[in-house]
């Protein structure tokens, strides 16, 4: 076990970066798990044992609107943390999680994550600024999340996602917005005949991102 997770350790700058300083004992307790795409499920409102760090793959962290729908609030790369905020808290999780890659997570138990956190200084550091930079994105994202129109929400993703040079796809976008995928066909269609976007293939581009932003305020 010690010797995959040195090896898996010696390949992610980002986990060297996060157990640098991590005591042995603590170290000792981590668990190496692989899971296929869906395999790496939690339930928000459900209360878990265990804290994760994701050394590989992508996971959305989502919210089940009153439509059904599930309305992503992030998407984790490696070097996220899973569950650390439930369990710093001993509360059930406030959102579900579910990985849209295979995944390799380090498992750790909370009681052993919270020994960490205090005596592992440097690391205490790092996840306050990691939980500062969850709450940032998060607050700079409430807008779009508070809009009722699936065109509203789209467009405010698409706006969001192009300010900040993000690929957008038609799967992100369905992730993104509470309405069904038909009905966010229509959408692409409707903004692809106005001239503000480009669709090729998969892939979604703003060509005017002028007029997109009018289109909301419009909309709004």
């Amino acid at each position: 076990m010690m010797n995959d997770l040195a090896t898996l350790v010696a390949q992610e700058p980002v986990l060297q970066q996060l157990l640098r300083t991590c005591p042995l004992h603590i170290i000792n307790a981590f668990q190496i798990e692989h899971y296929a795409v869906d395999e790496f499920q939690f339930d928000q409102g459900a209360q878990y044992d265990n804290t994760y760090i994701l050394a590989a793959g992508k996971v959305k962290i989502y919210l089940m609107s009153a439509g059904g729908k599930a309305v992503a609030l992030d998407i984790y790369e490696k070097g996220a943390f899973i569950g650390e905020q439930e369990a710093l808290l001993d509360k059930p999780y406030s959102a579900s999680v579910v990985n849209l890659t295979p995944v390799t997570v380090l498992r750790i138990p909370n009681e052993v994550f919270k020994i960490w956190l205090k005596e592992d200084q440097q690391f205490s550091q790092k996840l306050v600024v990691n939980l500062a930079a969850q709450i940032y994105t998060l607050t700079n994202r409430t807008e779009r999340y508070s809009l009722h129109s699936a065109l509203d929400q789209a467009i405010s993703y698409l706006v969001w996602a192009t300010r900040r040079n993000q690929v957008v796809t038609r799967t992100n976008l369905l992730n993104e917005v509470d309405t069904s995928s038909r009905n966010l066909n229509r959408i692409i269609k409707q903004l692809r005949d106005l001239g503000v976007i480009a669709v090729d293939k998969s892939q979604i581009s703003v060509t005017d991102l002028p007029q997109l932003i009018t289109i909301l305020r419009n909309e709004g």
